[in-house]
């Protein structure tokens, strides 16, 4: 079956639909890493759907993209700009797009509506073997940084990718 989908800007009207597909992509995508419990109360936090109606609305050079299907949103992204002294000038900050929809060209297209095929650095999860083999096809590789950040009672490691040119 082939999907057609349709990619647009995110705004501030999306925000609850673009919350509800990142946090299904958690559910999906870190099952061997979250407990079950704390994957179950994601999205719980206060305040949090009204902090990202004013990012989407924002003019803080940060760009989001949504991907729809009949009219549903089944894929997200953003990214943009680096902190000083990153190893590139844009940062992706966020790609997920729902298992059903795994192997479509979704992700590729949303994440390329958001940082083109300009140089750009991102985050994911060491022990995401998926995420890490997408990135690299979009010409991300591991510059040797590791980080940790606390979740579920315990520290998560992530490493960093760096895409210094165009898209290969």
């Amino acid at each position: 079956m082939r999907l057609t989908f349709e990619i647009a800007d995110a705004g501030p009207l999306d925000a609850e639909e673009l919350l509800a597909v990142k946090d299904q992509g958690w559910r999906e995508a870190y099952t061997h890493v979250f407990s079950p419990e704390f994957l179950a109360g994601l999205g719980r936090e206060p305040g949090r759907t009204e902090r990202w109606r004013r990012l989407l609305a924002g003019d803080g050079g940060a760009h989001f993209a949504v991907g729809r299907t009949d009219g549903r949103i089944v894929g997200m992204a953003g990214a943009g700009p680096a902190l000083e002294g990153a190893p590139a000038p844009e940062e992706v900050y966020t790609v997920y797009v729902l298992a059903e929809v795994y192997g479509t060209g979704l992700a590729r297209a949303l994440t390329e509506r958001v940082i083109g095929d300009r140089p750009a650095f991102l985050w994911v999860l060491e022990d995401n073997p998926r995420a890490i083999a997408f990135y690299t096809k979009l010409g991300f590789a591991p510059d040797g940084t590791r980080e940790f950040f606390e979740a579920d009672g315990k520290q998560v490691p992530e490493i960093r990718m760096v895409r210094r040119g165009s898209t290969p």
